[in-house]
C-alpha cells in the first residue's frame, strides 16, 4: 500500500466478506478478523487505526481503513469461497486510498449480500432487512460481476488502471509476479521435503538384504532371500 496511491471522490463500491455475529434473530454483520460489528439501519462503519490511534484512515503507509476489493474475476471467487462468512458489496465514502486491487476508506456500509446456493437464506433476509440492503442470487463469479455491473458497482479494471498511472500499475504487477514465484518456490521445496521424506520412509520399510529367520508357532523359518 503505496504513500502514492490516489484518494478518490466517494461513492466508491467493492467486494467483501462479513462474519455473522449474535443470537437468532439478532444477527449482525462483523469484520471477520477484527470482528468489530457493522452498524445496521444505514448506519455507516468508521474506520479506527488498532495499531496508532492518532491515525485517520486510510493513513497512507499503514494498513488501516475499510478493506474491500474491486469485482473482478478472481475477487469474485474468493468472496464466494468462505462458506463461514457472507460475501457482499460494501458502499466507502469519505477518503479512498485506490490500489491496484481494491481499496481503504474512512468509512463504509453494506450496499448488497451475495445468496449463495444452499446457504441459509432465512439469515440472509433477515441481516437484509436488518441493513436495508437487498440480497443478490449468485451461484458463481460471473454472477457477482453481473449483478455489480448492472447496479453500477465497483471499478473497472481500465478505470483503476487510469487512475493509478501506468508507472504505479507496472509496480503493483511486478510485485504480484515476484509474490507467485516466491510462493511457488515454496511449494516446490515443500514437495522436495516430502518426497524425501517418503524416500526414506520406504528405505526404513523395506526388508533388509540377505537370509533371517523367523519364528512362528511351528517353529522357526528361514527366509532365503534371492
Amino acid at each position: 500500500m503505496s504513500a502514492a496511491a490516489p484518494l478518490l471522490p466517494s461513492p466508491v463500491y467493492g467486494l467483501r466478506t462479513w462474519a455473522v455475529v449474535g443470537e437468532q434473530g439478532a444477527e449482525r454483520l462483523a469484520a471477520p478478523q477484527q470482528h468489530t460489528t457493522w452498524p445496521s439501519d444505514g448506519g455507516w462503519l468508521e474506520a479506527s487505526c488498532a495499531r496508532s490511534p492518532e491515525h485517520r484512515p486510510p493513513f497512507a503507509g499503514c494498513g488501516c481503513g475499510v478493506h474491500a476489493w474491486h469485482p473482478s474475476r478472481s475477487s469474485a471467487r474468493k468472496v464466494l469461497a468462505s462458506r463461514r462468512e457472507i460475501p457482499g458489496v460494501a458502499e466507502a465514502r469519505g477518503a479512498i486510498e485506490l490500489h491496484e486491487d481494491g481499496f481503504r476508506a474512512e468509512r463504509a456500509r453494506p450496499a448488497a449480500l451475495f445468496l449463495v446456493p444452499g446457504r441459509n437464506a432465512r439469515l440472509y433476509h433477515r441481516l437484509a432487512e436488518r441493513y436495508g440492503v437487498e440480497v443478490v442470487e449468485a451461484d458463481r463469479p460471473a454472477a457477482v460481476l453481473e449483478a455489480c455491473h448492472a447496479r453500477g458497482f465497483g471499478l473497472d479494471e481500465s478505470t483503476v488502471s487510469g487512475l493509478l498511472g501506468r508507472q504505479a500499475t507496472e509496480s503493483w504487477r511486478r510485485a504480484r509476479r515476484g509474490r507467485l514465484r516466491a510462493d511457488i518456490a515454496r511449494l516446490a521445496v515443500a514437495a522436495a521435503v516430502v518426497t524425501l521424506l517418503v524416500i526414506g520412509g520406504l528405505a526404513f520399510a523395506t526388508d533388509p538384504p540377505g537370509d533371517r529367520t523367523i519364528h512362528g508357532r511351528t517353529g522357526e523359518i528361514r527366509i532365503e532371500s534371492r
